[in-house]
């Protein structure tokens, strides 16, 4: 099993993290390109010559219903004319040259697409999962490519650059090429960056498709060797250093996130059992309400219920009295009970002759403390 996919097995942990981050940046097939291509594009025209081979390129692009032709080597374009299925093809298709098959912009779709580096190691196959979110085609409807334009370590992110082409588009050319007994190897967008793109479908594929300009064996080989050991042997000190210290990073950031953790549910309990407490005070208890109550309301009062909801603030009580409306002046005068009012129109009991009544009053929050029963 490869370092790749044992981190792929593991990406919770901090170390792996790091190294599938770093090997991806560091793809070194990828910078050697990058960079020699850079560097040679540095050399007089004549002094490249001795290290880089260009790659000739017959390039056919669609003109009616016919192609124009034209041969491109390095910077220099020669326009061949235009063919329709009349000619011989021998003197320009010679060896080492790549026949390539251009489609104008307006018959793709091409989108610069945001996706996480995980997705990286299985792009195409993410691509082709997403492909009816990011475009109105299903992905057997189109033939597709990408290129990754920028990888952002910081966000852990990647941005892909995607472009499809309908496959009745590109498959009524290849036909059509087919039958002037023309194959491209690479199929690519006019006026798009077409270094690393070709749409042509992977059976229909040769070994010729764009091959990579060769170094001239020798002096151009052992240069960027150097070069390049020069420039990642920092960064391999680097890398070890770092990885080395990860352990340590994660250790003590696991320890203070308990830390932070234990400290906030802390917290959460002290405000609780503050708020608790402080409701809890807030109102007079039962048995004090039943005391006032006891003292206020005359003899020949009967109660045959009484609710106090805490929730609410509220103290509710039926009964019978002699003159059920000189209660609720009597209620407003203890401190303990305001907004004092029949919940119901007294009625009489004919048996008795007495009234019946059923009375509400609001209960205060106490903003001093009130004297014991």
């Amino acid at each position: 099993m490869s370092a790749a996919k044992r981190q792929a097995k593991h990406p919770g942990k901090g170390t792996q993290i790091l190294s599938k981050e770093m090997a991806s940046s560091l793809n070194i097939s990828s910078f050697l390109d990058w960079w020699g291509q850079g560097l040679l594009g540095c050399l007089p025209r004549r002094v490249r010559q001795w290290f880089w081979r260009e790659t000739t390129s017959v390039v056919l692009e669609p003109q009616g219903s016919g192609v124009r032709v034209q041969r491109e080597r390095g910077e220099s374009r020669e326009n061949l004319g235009f063919y329709e299925g009349a000619g011989q093809w021998d003197n320009l298709l010679e060896e080492d040259t790549v026949l390539v098959f251009r489609l104008p912009p307006g018959q793709v779709l091409s989108k610069s697409l945001v996706l996480p580096s995980a997705a990286e190691e299985n792009l195409r196959q993410v691509l082709a999962f997403e492909m009816e979110r990011h475009t109105p085609f299903a992905v057997n409807q189109v033939y597709y490519d990408f290129a990754i334009r920028k990888r952002n370590l910081a966000t852990r992110q990647i941005v892909v650059s995607l472009i499809v082409v309908p496959r009745r588009i590109l498959d009524e050319w290849l036909e059509r090429l087919s039958h002037w007994g023309l194959q491209p190897a690479v199929v690519d967008v006019a006026g798009a960056d077409r270094e690393h793109t070709n749409l042509l479908p992977e059976e229909k594929r040769s070994s010729k498709a764009r091959p990579l300009p060769r170094l001239n064996m020798g002096l151009g080989l052992a240069l960027i060797l150097l070069l390049a050991a020069a420039i990642l042997l920092p960064l391999w000190q680097a890398r070890t250093v770092v990885i080395e210290l990860m352990p340590r990073v994660a250790a003590a950031q696991q320890k203070a996130e308990s830390v932070m953790a234990i400290r906030q549910q802390l917290e959460k309990v002290v405000e609780a059992s503050a708020f608790l407490g402080k409701e809890k005070h807030a109102y007079p208890s039962a048995v004090e309400l039943l005391y006032e109550l006891t003292h206020i309301l005359p003899d020949n009062v009967w109660l045959q219920q009484l609710t106090f909801s805490r929730g609410r603030a509220e103290l509710d009580i039926r009964g019978e009295a002699a003159e059920a409306s000189a209660l609720i002046a009597l209620l407003e005068v203890s401190p303990y009970f305001q907004s004092v009012q029949f919940r119901s129109p007294v009625t009489t009991n004919a048996r008795t002759g007495r009234d019946r009544f059923h009375i509400t009053a609001q209960i205060p929050k106490l903003e001093e403390e009130l004297p014991s029963p």
